[in-house]
């Protein structure tokens, strides 16, 4: 298809002193509803506490919003754009940027190029595609899969005779089933693909667990799992073995360092996901360069 315009929610927290911050909330393909929930109800929760306060925040907002009424993704986006925002007055108010308020350092992040392009093209254009992103210096790349079993695999097998030394990710963005996973799996194998990311619905748990036990290619997933509520389920089945919760989804940066915690104890690598504005990127950056099992940006 065709994308006419790019949605964004952004979030502008004030303190009684006059900093600033933003913050993103990932929009969940309803950004009208997502910034009312966010300029009512949690409006009303949080104006008045200490803004740099991240953890007393996060919990009031889950304490009332998300244990009593369940995890919604409404509500778990929304307090994401809230957190992230707190966070950045916090940088603001000490003067130091929110790695180090993490405990990291200013390092070198590996990045792959993917997002929605590297998708449907014939393999030929697709690898012109890589070779112009190879030229801008990528070593990684993540091509779109979901289409045909039989279209999927030529592309695979294509990009990997192109490029052999090439990292190469997939992302399914939800259309497989477990039978199509047990089509590709071979030849997925065969090219070293690193990881196949979210073949089903995050709350497909029994699938994810059977198609962990047909090939060797790890399954991705997080993107679409909120708080480390929902990460403990995954992590314990074991099945996704590559974690990819997203700051203005998951809980912002209070919740997402608990994520990579929690993560870093089943020695599992954390690779966030990001899309839309360069708010939520940044922050990701930040937090990647303050966790010991971080992965790609």
């Amino acid at each position: 298809g065709r994308a006419v315009k790019r949605d964004a929610v952004l979030v502008r927290v004030t303190t009684r002193g006059g900093l600033v911050g933003w913050g993103e909330a990932h929009h969940g393909r309803c950004p009208g509803a997502i910034a009312k929930l966010i300029d009512t109800t949690l409006r009303q929760l949080v104006v008045g506490m200490d803004a740099t306060d991240v953890v007393g925040v996060w919990s009031r907002i889950y304490r009332m919003q998300l244990a009593s009424h369940g995890m919604g993704t409404a509500a778990a986006l929304a307090m994401s754009g809230i957190d992230l925002a707190h966070w950045d007055i916090r940088g603001k108010a000490a003067g130091w940027p929110v790695y180090r308020l993490l405990g990291g350092k200013a390092r070198d992040i590996p990045a792959y190029a993917g997002g929605i392009s590297l998708g449907y093209q014939e393999p030929e254009r697709l690898c012109d595609e890589i070779r112009a992103l190879l030229a801008r210096g990528y070593q990684a790349v993540k091509l779109r899969v979901g289409d045909t079993v039989a279209d999927d695999i030529r592309r695979v097998e294509a990009v990997r005779k192109a490029f052999p030394g090439l990292t190469l990710l997939t992302d399914a963005n939800t259309a497989y089933s477990v039978n199509d996973v047990r089509a590709v799996m071979p030849a997925f194998e065969a090219a070293s693909i690193r990881w196949l990311e979210e073949p089903f619905a995050p709350h497909d748990h029994r699938s994810y667990v059977r198609a962990a036990a047909l090939g060797r290619v790890p399954l991705a997933a997080g993107e679409n799992h909120y708080t480390r509520f929902e990460f403990t389920r995954v992590i314990e089945d074991g099945a996704i073995t590559i974690l990819q919760p997203d700051l203005s989804k998951a809980g912002g940066i209070t919740e997402v360092t608990r994520i990579a915690a929690m993560a870093g104890a089943w020695k599992l690598q954390v690779n966030p996901h990001t899309l839309l504005t360069g708010i939520n990127m940044a922050a990701s950056i930040h937090l990647l360069a303050s966790i010991d099992n971080g992965g790609y940006f």
